[in-house]
């Protein structure tokens, strides 16, 4: 489980980089999906999800649709 835990680390970091070199990426964080950990990847729709690899270290890659761009909400 250590390992496990330790590898989705390491996914969720090394997808963190898809933020600023994948167009269209607007969010990265770790899912859930049959029990078993994910890297989930949020993208604004129009944009090319066969860039990003179906896993991950190990770790399976989901592509979810963020529904459209994401803008900060001032304070």
């Amino acid at each position: 489980m250590a390992d496990e835990v330790s590898d989705v680390d390491a996914a969720l970091v090394a997808a963190s980089r898809w933020l600023d070199d994948v167009p269209g990426v607007v969010g990265v964080g770790q899912g859930e999906a049959e029990g078993a950990p994910t890297i989930d990847v949020w993208m604004t729709p129009g944009h090319d999800p066969g860039q990003l690899p179906s896993q991950l270290l190990g770790v399976p890659v989901r592509v979810r649709d963020s529904g459209g761009p994401v803008e900060a909400q001032p304070d």
